[in-house]
């Protein structure tokens, strides 16, 4: 169905910064083409072509519908949704219909890998696993702080709040300004 020359899929695990990354490499257009993505995503996907202009595409399930009217490169990216088990461990799973590459960080430690991988590559950084098309469960545990959106959220909404506060003192002060203002020119005029 797909004229494609290649896919690439790359995933990133890092904690709570994991990210999925898709490189389709198209030789021939394709009026709609559909990509499986490898792991549910967690969020919103972006899919950009090769200029970084966004693609019009649309999800179901975990098949991105996208359509190609020039060949060229297309590049997907995504959060990927990671379960968190009772014992605190992440567990990713990955159903892939092409070959895989998961780059995990220097932060991040496999309490489970696949037995069946392709390859294994350490890095500057971490390791990169290569894995064939097929389903994969991986576990593991970050060794590193971790940083949460809600914290961070958290600290925008209390800067947004003493923001507010220093705000509302300026307004105060202007406004008794403007009263002391009033006052004196009223009592200039009756004189």
């Amino acid at each position: 169905m797909l004229d494609l020359l290649s896919i690439m899929v790359f995933i990133y695990l890092a904690g709570n910064n994991s990210l999925v990354t898709i490189n389709a490499t198209l030789y021939t257009p394709a009026l709609l083409m559909n990509i499986t993505l490898p792991v549910q995503p967690l969020g919103p996907v972006t899919v950009v072509n090769s200029t970084g202009q966004s693609i019009p595409y649309y999800i179901s399930n975990n098949e991105v519908y996208l359509s190609m009217v020039n060949p060229g490169n297309v590049t997907i990216i995504y959060t990927p949704y990671i379960n968190v088990l009772n014992n605190g461990t992440l567990q990713i799973r990955i159903s892939t219909d092409y070959e895989t590459q998961v780059y995990m960080a220097s932060n991040v430690l496999p309490t489970t890998i696949p037995s069946n991988i392709q390859g294994f590559q350490e890095t500057s950084n971490g390791i990169v696993l290569a894995l064939a098309p097929g389903n994969y469960v991986i576990n593991f545990i970050t060794t590193g702080p971790v940083i949460t959106t809600t914290t961070q959220h958290a600290m925008k909404t209390n800067m947004a709040q003493s923001a507010l506060y220093s705000s509302l003192g300026y307004i105060i002060v202007i406004i008794m300004i403007a009263l002391i203002l009033s006052v004196l020119l009223i009592m200039r005029h009756r004189k």
